[in-house]
C-alpha cells in the first residue's frame, strides 16, 4: 500500500469493472447505532430495514485495480427520500481512498487484502488493517461458495441511492451497475477486530457472488 498522497486528479464519473460478494442483513437498530460507525449527523435519520456488506475486487478503475470491504447499516431518511449510506469502508489503494473521499464523501481507509480462489466456485478473503496506529491486524476472514446458475443483476430493477456525510459536507449520488449474480453460501465469516462492525453476530438472509459487473459512479450533488 502506498501511503503518499496522489498528485494526479481522478474526478467523476468513474467506470469500474470487477467481481465481488454481497451479504444482506436485517441488523437491529441498536446494534447499528452502537457498532455501525454512523456519523452523528446521520444517526437521527437512521431507519435500518436492510443492511449490506460488500467485498469487491475491482479489476479496472480510473485509479487502477483495488479491493474493497464496505458496511452499509441500512436506510436513512432524507429530504429526497430514503437512501443508503456507507459508514465503514476499507480499500488497498491510496488514490481510491483519497478520491473516494473527495468525490463522494465515502469514508475510505487503507487495509491489506488477501483474495484467494478456494475451489472452482469459492473465494476466501482476508482483510488486515491498522488499529490505533498499530501494525496491521487481522480484521475479517470470510469464505463464500457460489451455488446454482448465474442470473443477470442490475440497479435498473433496484436503484442504489446513497447519501454521505464527511468532514461537514453532504454528498448524494446514485451509482448504476449490472453484472451476473449467483447465490452463495457463507462457509466462514469472522470479524477479528473492533475496526469493523461485528457482523459475525448475525446470519445474512441472502448472499450473492457477482461476476463481470460494470459500475458507474456519477458526480455527487
Amino acid at each position: 500500500m502506498n501511503h503518499q498522497e496522489t498528485t494526479a486528479a481522478f474526478p467523476p464519473p468513474w467506470k469500474l469493472r470487477g467481481e465481488g460478494a454481497m451479504l444482506f442483513y436485517r441488523f437491529p437498530k441498536a446494534f447499528c447505532l452502537e457498532h455501525g460507525f454512523i456519523p452523528a449527523a446521520l444517526q437521527p435519520d437512521f431507519q435500518g430495514l436492510v443492511g449490506c456488506v460488500m467485498l469487491v475486487d475491482y479489476q479496472r478503475t480510473p485509479v487502477g485495480p483495488y479491493r474493497e470491504l464496505l458496511f452499509i447499516p441500512g436506510l436513512f431518511r432524507t429530504n429526497r427520500g430514503r437512501r443508503f449510506s456507507i459508514t465503514r469502508i476499507f480499500v488497498d489503494s491510496q488514490p481510491s481512498m483519497e478520491w473516494g473521499r473527495r468525490n463522494w464523501g465515502i469514508p475510505k481507509e487503507l487495509a491489506q487484502f488477501d483474495w484467494q480462489q478456494a475451489g472452482p466456485a469459492a473465494r476466501r478473503i482476508q482483510v488486515h488493517a491498522p488499529l490505533a496506529g498499530e501494525p496491521l491486524q487481522p480484521m475479517l476472514d470470510a469464505t463464500l461458495r457460489g451455488r446454482g446458475p448465474r442470473f443477470p443483476l442490475s440497479t435498473a430493477l433496484v436503484p442504489l441511492r446513497l447519501c454521505q456525510q464527511l468532514d461537514g459536507q453532504s454528498f448524494r449520488f446514485a451509482p448504476t451497475a449490472k453484472g451476473n449474480g449467483q447465490w452463495a453460501q457463507v462457509q466462514r465469516l469472522r470479524v477479528l477486530s473492533e475496526a469493523f462492525p461485528p457482523i459475525d453476530r448475525f446470519r445474512p438472509f441472502a448472499a450473492l457472488l457477482v461476476s463481470g459487473f460494470e459500475m458507474k459512479f456519477p458526480p455527487a450533488t
